[in-house]
C-alpha cells in the first residue's frame, strides 16, 4: 500500500473518520516509526481524539498513550507545544502531579522559546502550563497578554479556550473566567420590508446599543430592503464581518426584495454586498418568488450563525426586527417561521420592534408562486472507493455485501428515504430531511465498517465516500427521478471527499447545525461548482 502523507491522515481525523485515519495510519508504516518525531505527534493526535470520543477507563487509558505519543515525539525533536500537549494529556489521563512536574518543564522552556513560537502561541502555552500548575491568576494574565498580541486571531483562541475548558473541567474548577476572553458573538437576523422614516433613526440607535452591549461581530442574514439591510449597515459600521445570505440568484432578489420597495435601497443593498466578508447563495432559481427558497435559506442563516459561534468557542444570537402586528413576531410570515424555530430551539433572541411604515409593491417577495416539481431534500451521494480497480470476479460479492445493503442500512438509522437510485457502483439516497440524511450516512459508515471487518483484507483497500447536499431540486410526479440544476451536487463532493469521510455542502451543514447540535461539522475546503463558477464550501461531519 502507498505511503499516505501525515496531512491526509491528520485532515481525516478532522473530519471525523477516525478509524479510517488510523487505519492509513497503521498501514503506511507510521505506528512503527519510533525515530519520526511528526508520525508520533499525529499519533498522539489521533489517540487523542479517539480518548475525547471514549468513556471511563478507555478514555484515561488513550489520554495516556497519547501523552506518551507526544514525549517520544518531544525527545526526538524538543518543542514547546508537543511537551504542553504531554502536560494536559497527563491531567486528562488523571496524573495531575505528572502533568504539574511537566508543566514546570514547559514553563522553564518558554524562557528560550522566543525565536521557536508565534508570540501569541508563546503566551498562550505558558498560560495552559500555568493553569495546569494550579496558578489560574498567572494563566489570565498570560492569556490576556496572548490576546493582545494577536487580537483578531479568533481561530486561535478558539483553539485556545477549547483546550482550557478540557482542563478545568479535569481540576473540578469553575470556566466561567474564560467567557471573557470569548472571540465575539455571531447573529442572525430577520425582519421585515416596511421600515421606513423615523422609525428607521430609532431602530438603528437601538441596533447600536444591542450590537454593542452583546459584542457581536460576525452577522448572517438576507439584505431585503427595510429591516435586513438596516440591520446590516449597524454590523457593518461597528467593523462586524457581514455573510449576506440570498435564497435566489442575485438578479432574482434584487426584483423581488429590492427594486419594489424604491427609495435608496438599491444603492444601499449594493453598498452592504460591496463591504460583505462572504456571500452565500443558496440557490439559482429565476423567476417568481418561490418559498422553499426563503424557508432553506433561513434554515442556512440560522445554521451558519451556530456554526460559526461553535468554531470560535463563542455565542450565537438572534436578532428579530418585527412590525407592530399581534403576534409575537408581528405579522411577517417567513421573520416569523425563523424566529418562532430559533426561540423553540432555546437559543438568545432578540426581538426589536419597528411599525410597518412602508408598502410592498404587489411584485415584491409576498407574492408567493411555488413550482409544484420543486422539492426541499436532502441527497446523498455513496461510492464505493476503490471498487473501479476490482477484478470483474469481485463485483458479485460488492453488489451481495454493500451495493444492496446501502437502502437498508440507510432505512435502519433513519426515516425511509423517499427515493434510492443506483448508477453502477454509486448509491443515490433522497430524503425530506437533512437530519434524516445525516443519520443514514453514519448508519451507511457503521455499516460498511461491521461488513469490512468480516473480512479485513479483502476490504482493506476499499471505504465509502458519502456526499450530501440540501437544496430545491426538482422531482418527477411519479416521485422517482430527480432533475434540473444542482442533481449532481452530492455526487460531485462525494467524488472530492477522501475515502471514509462524510462531506457535505455548505447547505446541508448549516442546516445541521441549526436542526442537530448534537453533530460535529468540520470545514475541510472549498470546491468548485457545475453551477455559474460559484465555490461550495465543504464540511465534514461526525457524531460527538
Amino acid at each position: 500500500m502507498a505511503l499516505t502523507p501525515l496531512p491526509i491522515i491528520t485532515a481525516l481525523a478532522r473530519s471525523g473518520a477516525l478509524d479510517r485515519a488510523w487505519a492509513l495510519f497503521e498501514a503506511s508504516g507510521y505506528l512503527t516509526a519510533t525515530e519520526n518525531a511528526a508520525a508520533l505527534a499525529v499519533k498522539g493526535r489521533l489517540l487523542k481524539d479517539r480518548a475525547l470520543s471514549a468513556i471511563g477507563m478507555d478514555r484515561r487509558a488513550h489520554f495516556n498513550a497519547a501523552a506518551q505519543a507526544y514525549a517520544q515525539a518531544d525527545t526526538l525533536s524538543p518543542a514547546p507545544y508537543l511537551l504542553i500537549n504531554v502536560a494536559t494529556l497527563k491531567l486528562l489521563a488523571g496524573d495531575a502531579a505528572a502533568a504539574g512536574d511537566v508543566a514546570t518543564q514547559v514553563l522553564s522552556r518558554l524562557q528560550n522559546a522566543d525565536d521557536l513560537e508565534t508570540p501569541y502561541w508563546i503566551a498562550a502555552t505558558r498560560a495552559e502550563a500555568q493553569l495546569l500548575s494550579g496558578d489560574r491568576a498567572a494563566a489570565e494574565v498570560s492569556l490576556k497578554q496572548a490576546i493582545g498580541h494577536a487580537p483578531q486571531s479568533y481561530e486561535d483562541h478558539a483553539s485556545t479556550l477549547r483546550q482550557f475548558r478540557l482542563i478545568t473541567a479535569e481540576q473540578n474548577a469553575s470556566p466561567y473566567w474564560l467567557d471573557a476572553y470569548r472571540p465575539p458573538s455571531s447573529a442572525h437576523f430577520a425582519g421585515h420590508l416596511g421600515v421606513a422614516g423615523d422609525d428607521e433613526a430609532r431602530l438603528r440607535n437601538d441596533l447600536d446599543a444591542l450590537l454593542a452591549r452583546e459584542n457581536i461581530g460576525f452577522g448572517f442574514g438576507a439584505l431585503a430592503a427595510g429591516a435586513d439591510i438596516i440591520v446590516a449597515e449597524a454590523l457593518l459600521n461597528r467593523g462586524a464581518e457581514l455573510t449576506a445570505i440570498l435564497p435566489v440568484a442575485i438578479d432574482t432578489f434584487i426584483a423581488q426584495s429590492i427594486t419594489p420597495l424604491g427609495g435608496n435601497w438599491r444603492r444601499r443593498f449594493d453598498a452592504c454586498m460591496g463591504q460583505a466578508s462572504n456571500f452565500i447563495q443558496i440557490t439559482h432559481i429565476e423567476g417568481a418568488f418561490e418559498p422553499l427558497t426563503i424557508n432553506l435559506a433561513g434554515d442556512v442563516g440560522m445554521g451558519s450563525a451556530i456554526l460559526n459561534a461553535k468554531r470560535l468557542e463563542s455565542k450565537a444570537v438572534q436578532i428579530v426586527i418585527a412590525d407592530d402586528g399581534a403576534q409575537k413576531f408581528g405579522d411577517g410570515h417567513h421573520t416569523a417561521r425563523d424566529a418562532e424555530r430559533w426561540s423553540k430551539a432555546g437559543h438568545t433572541q432578540f426581538i426589536l420592534r419597528a411599525p410597518r411604515t412602508a408598502i410592498r409593491s404587489s411584485a415584491s417577495i409576498g407574492e408567493e408562486r411555488p413550482v409544484p416539481s420543486r422539492r426541499l431534500v436532502a441527497c446523498l451521494s455513496v461510492h464505493l472507493s476503490g471498487a473501479e480497480a476490482l477484478p470483474e470476479s469481485d463485483w458479485p460479492r460488492i453488489d451481495a455485501e454493500v451495493l444492496t445493503q446501502i437502502g437498508p442500512w440507510a432505512a435502519g438509522a433513519a426515516a425511509q428515504p423517499l427515493l434510492i437510485q443506483r448508477i453502477d457502483a454509486r448509491i443515490e439516497l433522497v430524503f425530506t430531511e437533512v437530519e434524516q440524511a445525516a443519520q443514514a450516512a453514519f448508519a451507511l459508515t457503521e455499516g460498511f465498517k461491521q461488513t469490512s471487518a468480516q473480512d479485513p483484507r479483502f476490504w482493506s483497500n476499499k471505504a465509502l465516500s458519502i456526499g450530501g447536499h440540501y437544496g430545491v431540486l426538482h422531482m418527477s410526479a411519479a416521485g422517482d427521478t430527480l432533475f434540473g440544476p444542482g442533481t449532481t451536487i452530492a455526487h460531485d463532493i462525494a467524488n472530492r471527499a477522501h475515502p471514509g469521510m462524510i462531506c457535505v455542502s455548505e447547505n446541508f451543514a448549516s442546516s445541521l447545525a441549526f436542526r442537530a447540535p448534537d453533530m460535529r461539522l468540520e470545514y475541510v475546503g472549498d470546491m468548485p461548482a457545475t453551477l455559474e463558477n460559484n465555490e461550495y464550501r465543504l464540511f465534514a461531519i461526525k457524531q460527538i
